[in-house]
This record gives structure tokens, sequence and C-alpha cells, in this order.
């Protein structure tokens, strides 16, 4: 992904938060109004976070820096940002999807025969 206008960054963000809206769509009103927000900073954060890893991807984690006679390996300000984001948008995605109900989310217990096992020891 090269660098993206506003314009094409602002078309993938609003890309983002339809799918998201999709996937919160049942939620109750008090609880979309409350997702809504992160909604949006998590679509932004996600358009993001593809334009650092590609930036990441075309320079590389670390690069030579040179200024003058000196030169030394650094780290990409791209790679930083990266770092920086990404655990935040962890912590915003984790939060959105608390948002969702817990009931359905659930796998029901299979009879796998371990209980039958550890009785006959």
């Amino acid at each position: 992904m090269a660098k993206l206008s506003k314009q094409s960054q602002d078309e993938l963000i609003d890309l983002e938060i339809k799918r998201f809206d999709n996937i919160f769509k049942y939620l109750s009103e008090d609880k979309k109004q409350v997702a809504q927000r992160l909604i949006e900073r998590v679509a932004f954060m996600t358009v993001t976070l593809q334009i650092l890893e590609d930036a990441i991807k075309t320079k590389g984690p670390v690069y030579l820096f040179k200024q003058g006679s000196q030169q030394m390996i650094v780290e990409n300000p791209a790679q930083k940002s990266y770092n920086a984001m990404i655990n935040r948008y962890t912590s915003a995605y984790e939060k959105l999807f608390n948002l969702l109900p817990k009931e359905g989310l659930t796998v029901e217990d299979e009879d796998d025969g371990f209980d039958d096992f550890v009785m006959n020891k």
C-alpha cells in the first residue's frame, strides 16, 4: 500500500467502520453509542497500521542512516509508531469486542470421554 491520499484513507476507514457496524448491529442502543467511538478509532488504527506495515516492509525495521561522515543503523520511525499503535489497537479492539453479548459465543461442552477415563482409573 503506497502512501495514500487523505481521501483514500478516509474511504478505507469508512469501509472498516461499515464492517464493524455490521458486526455490532445487534447491540442495544446504549452499547451502540459507546461502541461507535471505539469503532471509529479502531477503524482509523486499522488503516494506519496497514500504512505503517507497508512502510516497514519497504524500508525494513531498521535502516542505514547517513549524516555527513557518520553512519549508523537506526530504527525505522514507522516501526516505532507501529509498535506503539499496535498495543493501543489491541486494547481498543478488546474493549470493543467485550461489548458483544457473551451468550452464544461459548462452545458447548462435548463429552470427549475424559471424565469416564479419570473415573475408571
